[in-house]
């Protein structure tokens, strides 16, 4: 089928000005918090040296990410009815406090032996979902219908970029060698 041709003529003058954007104030504060997001995560790409630090190899390693994700994928169905029922924002907020309060929790950890260190990455692991969830979610539901594809691309520009930047911000902050504890 042909798409119908719009004649120009017949747009109102300033129609275009008068329409909302999508990429306002709102869209670049979640843009930027996305960024924040991913960086982070992407400086967990040296994880293996927080779980060698703490006398833990690959089979630790591999146990204690593999957990984390299962808790977070079956975390998931219940971010989701979460954003339904209470909103994207508040569930934002939230997966982010739980994010940033799990990270800070592995500063405590002595151990890769025992049931702490298994928690707190679930719980951090939930924490990143549920942030990109809802952001996602929040930013989509201010996009007109037909710009929410458009708008969803645009912000993961940052998760991108961020993804590229982080491995080298870890190992700009881990060039030393030797693991200590400020590194962590």
């Amino acid at each position: 089928r042909r798409r119908p041709q719009i004649d120009a003529d017949r747009i109102p003058t300033g129609a275009l000005e008068r329409a909302p954007t999508v990429y306002g104030i709102d869209f670049w504060l979640c843009y930027v918090a996305n960024a924040a997001l991913m960086l982070s995560m992407s400086l967990l790409f040296r994880y293996a040296d927080f779980v060698s630090h703490l006398g833990g190899g690959e089979r630790e390693l591999g146990t204690i990410v593999g957990i984390g994700m299962v808790g977070a994928l079956a975390m998931r169905a219940m971010l989701g009815v979460s954003i339904d029922r209470h909103g994207p924002r508040l569930i934002w907020l939230m997966s982010l406090a739980l994010y940033v309060a799990a990270t800070l929790a592995h500063v405590t950890i002595t151990t890769v032996h025992g049931p702490v260190i298994y928690i707190v990455r679930v719980l951090q692991a939930t924490g990143l979902a549920g942030g990109i969830g809802a952001s996602l979610t929040y930013i989509s539901l201010r996009a007109p219908q037909k710009r929410i594809a458009e708008v969803v691309g645009t912000l993961g520009t940052a998760r991108f970029m961020c993804l590229a930047f982080g491995p080298v911000l870890g190992d700009l902050l881990f060039e030393s060698g030797k693991i200590t504890n400020l590194q962590i």
